[in-house]
């Protein structure tokens, strides 16, 4: 049992990282390299990521005026 334990955990904590993943690499604020740490979740429920706090408060200040480019997905 102690040995499925461990690799379960791991499987758990991997998807909940990925699943907070931010949908942008650039931040819709100020179009600089967006950080995975400043981050707010849309009403579809993914994250939004900036490059600054200062970004992120002016988002969500004002959500609708500053679109979000998702980053490009690997076909």
């Amino acid at each position: 049992m102690k040995a499925l334990l461990a690799p379960l955990l791991l499987c758990l904590a991997t998807a909940t990282v990925f699943a907070a993943w931010p949908i942008n690499d650039v931040c819709p604020v100020d179009g600089k390299a967006a950080r995975p740490i400043y981050r707010v979740k849309n009403a579809e429920g993914a994250f939004i990521a900036f490059c600054c706090v200062s970004c992120q408060q002016t988002f969500e200040k004002a959500p609708g005026k500053y679109p979000v480019k998702k980053k490009d997905t690997p076909k």
